[in-house]
């Protein structure tokens, strides 16, 4: 694998003489591990670096029982004493975010490879005793590596192109691959937007999860109180922005009343990590985690796709003009390029006729401030905030999605496409957060600096001895060694991926690149 990243490299021709920059230390894992730096310039004002930072120093494999309460670690800990195995038990790697510690973790190490470390797991689970085993090196402890790291800098002041965002063929419930993305939009460089529907069992298979605005048009709603990304190219530059908290309001105004409706473009009764209108069990951001709601208006236009959604309820069909010209007891009309379609399910209805208007208004808000994006404007959400305003503020997890004491326990699992939904004893999301956000997986980010200056990064990761992969953390100490003023993480795990040139930067760790919802694309005037 080591070697089809470095033919990568050598392909890529340089365009114009290297700048003084030089990468920082990275952050990543160790201090002051050894970095390998190729630089590819790519057009003015963007380069290309490609960063080996570290080395494998055969660190094996150990089994971790995951977060674990007082009374979950006493009965692991004599069970393992009296089975006379050796074993640690350690405090996690760090705090949760409003402070406190998380919990003890069991580890037994000692394990040369994955298969030894199984047929242990498989002995103890028999025994009653759950471990998972894990490559030492991405259990987010001191490692020596080794880590693959793609950095993209793009300095605004200079760079003569654009950065967008585009969606996998061009509708919301989609998915390509980034090379896609950015060989049909003719793009030099790209990488993997934000979080998706990554199976039709958590919402329709390729649609954003989160707000997503295309051209000025809010296109799908927000998960509220998560961090959206702002580029804006209506002036001759592009223009990267970012907020902490984005919220979206949809509203229907009849004759009599104006009626708030609970989204756009999206399955029905399914709100992927939450943070909806009604959503239930809270409406709170809740991540990698599935609301309902069995009583939702929803709206639909031609960019959802096709045909809207096939259920029970009632679907109103509108005019150009916001007239209503079909009700009906059937939902999942053919979508028409000038129509809008409204679906109400449950115990929702809506007193109009046939010949009625009904007019349809959106507001976002950025940061609790009032926010109208023009028509050369895109967002996407994903999240958690790395860095804001300069600072690594680990509270903002809080309420974006990844508070460990969410306000109900009935959101103590997940429903992820990476398997980290870790169930502890405690009944809260402990283990979900030491798995998702302490441990080391392949992970993307975008932050921008305040001349603005854009660092993409992908860290490719779940690559024993090649690449392994960096914490939450992590991301935002690296993209505050590059001076970033802020910065937010993109999906990670599968989806993350960097294309230059037409080519892959590094190893996907599904062994082949993942289909997902949107990328970002840097394309030449």
């Amino acid at each position: 694998m080591k070697k089809t990243v470095t033919a990568l490299l050598i392909a890529f021709t340089p365009l114009v003489q290297a700048d003084n920059w030089s990468v920082p230390d990275l952050a990543i894992g160790q201090a002051s591990l050894t970095q390998k730096v190729e630089h590819t310039p790519l057009e003015q004002g963007m380069d290309f670096y490609s960063v080996i930072r570290g080395q494998d120093k055969g660190e094996g494999f150990l089994l971790s029982s995951g977060i674990l309460s007082q009374e979950g670690l006493h009965t692991i800990t004599e069970k393992l004493k009296a089975a006379s195995i050796r074993y640690s038990a350690e405090s996690a790697t760090e705090t949760s975010p409003q402070g406190n510690p998380l919990g003890s973790i069991v580890r037994i190490r000692g394990f040369a490879n994955a298969d030894e470390a199984q047929k242990q797991a498989d002995q103890l689970a028999s025994d009653g005793l759950p471990f998972s085993v894990r490559d030492a090196a991405q259990e987010g402890l001191p490692s020596s590596g080794p880590y693959v790291i793609s950095l993209l800098r793009v300095d605004l002041n200079q760079y003569q192109g654009k950065i967008k965002n585009v969606l996998a063929k061009e509708t919301i419930k989609n998915a390509e691959t980034v090379s896609e993305m950015v060989s049909r939009t003719e793009a030099t460089a790209g990488i993997n937007g934000g979080f998706f529907a990554f199976d039709n069992d958590v919402g329709d298979f390729g649609a954003p999860a989160g707000i997503y605005v295309k051209d000025g048009q809010l296109l799908r709603e927000a998960t509220n109180h998560r961090p959206v990304m702002i580029i804006d190219n209506s002036g001759e530059k592009s223009r990267l922005t970012f907020g902490h908290s984005v919220e979206s309001r949809v509203w229907l105004q009849t004759d009599e009343k104006k009626i708030r409706a609970d989204g756009l473009n999206r399955k029905t009764g399914k709100l992927l990590n939450c943070g909806g209108f009604r959503s239930k069990p809270t409406t709170e951001a809740v991540h990698d985690f599935v609301c309902s709601n069995d009583n939702e208006i929803l709206i639909y236009d031609r960019n959802y796709g096709d045909r809207t959604p096939l259920q029970a309820g009632t679907e109103l069909t509108l005019a150009r003009n916001g007239e209503v010209v079909r009700i009906s007891n059937q939902p999942g009309a053919p979508i028409e390029n000038d129509k809008k379609y409204i679906q109400l399910t449950g115990r929702q209805i809506l007193p109009v006729s046939t010949g009625d208007k009904i007019a349809i208004y959106t507001e976002i808000l950025i940061d609790g401030k009032a926010f109208q994006p023009g028509s050369h404007v895109s967002m996407i959400s994903a999240g958690p905030t790395l860095v804001s305003a300069g600072q690594i503020i680990p509270a903002l997890r809080n309420v974006q999605g990844w508070n460990p004491y969410p306000a109900t326990d009935n959101v103590a699992g997940s429903q992820d496409d990476d398997n980290l939904g870790n169930v502890t004893d405690t009944g809260h999301r402990e283990g979900f957060y030491e798995g998702w956000v302490l441990r080391r997986h392949p992970r993307t980010a975008i932050g921008v600096t305040k001349d603005n200056i854009v660092y993409s990064a992908v860290v490719y990761g779940r690559n024993p001895g090649v690449t392994e992969g960096a914490t939450i953390t992590e991301m935002a100490k690296l993209m505050k060694a590059l001076s970033v003023e802020n910065a937010m993480n993109l999906d990670g795990g599968g989806s993350s991926m960097m294309v230059v040139n037409g080519n892959v930067t590094g190893p996907a760790s599904d062994g082949s690149a993942r289909e997902i919802s949107d990328a970002v694309v840097f394309i030449p005037d």
